[in-house]
């Protein structure tokens, strides 16, 4: 009889715990896909046209994006971002943050962004003007591009991104004032950060 009340509590307490554990499960993974923000990083491949300049540089794009909530099909975020591109004539550094937007279309996901930063760019042969030579200058540094990622798995993507910029260098009452449109083509790799060990995009 001993026997049978031990069996019997047994049963009850794997029934109970059979009972609770997907409920729990399901609370917890909807509370994963709930959560306010994630992280992604970039590594990216950059051929870099300075615009006024003949020859073009290779350079090295990275950053990271914190996502928002996702809103429907959307991912807004803010990014941070770093171009190195040092050239032979030109050589180019910026450092961009601004809003970003992304499309969820399963594997594919597309995105936009408007950036504002620092640049600094320095001439390996300084241009001469009457003023004296140009051999290096600071600007604050407009960006708007887009691309978008292949996700080869949930968490690694292919990533092509387009940007142009554009720069405040010189002085509008200055013989050195020019204007600077660089155009940068990237491809490299995103890395999407699963701390919640959840799915979070659709595919």
């Amino acid at each position: 009889m001993q026997k049978l009340h031990k069996m019997s509590l047994s049963i009850a307490a794997i029934a109970v715990f059979m009972a609770l554990a997907p409920r729990n499960a399901a609370a917890q993974e909807m509370a994963a896909k709930s959560q306010g923000a994630s992280l992604q990083a970039f590594g990216l491949l950059s051929y870099v046209q300075p615009h006024y300049d003949p020859s073009n540089n290779i350079g090295g794009s990275f950053g990271a994006d914190l996502n928002f909530r996702p809103l429907y099909r959307f991912q807004p975020s803010f990014e941070l971002r770093a171009t190195f591109a040092p050239g032979a004539d030109v050589s180019e550094t910026t450092y961009d943050f601004g809003p970003r937007l992304e499309a969820d279309l399963g594997r594919l996901k597309p995105y936009g962004y408007i950036l504002i930063g620092s640049g600094a760019i320095t001439f390996a042969h300084p241009i001469v003007f009457p003023t004296g030579p140009y051999t290096h200058d600071n600007s604050l540094v407009y960006s708007g591009g887009f691309g978008a990622d292949y996700m080869v798995t949930p968490q690694i993507g292919i990533r092509g991104d387009i940007m142009i910029q554009r720069w405040d260098v010189g002085d509008s009452s200055d013989a050195n004032n020019m204007p600077f449109h660089p155009r940068i083509y990237s491809i490299g790799v995103d890395y999407r950060f699963d701390f919640n060990h959840v799915r979070r995009n659709r595919q």
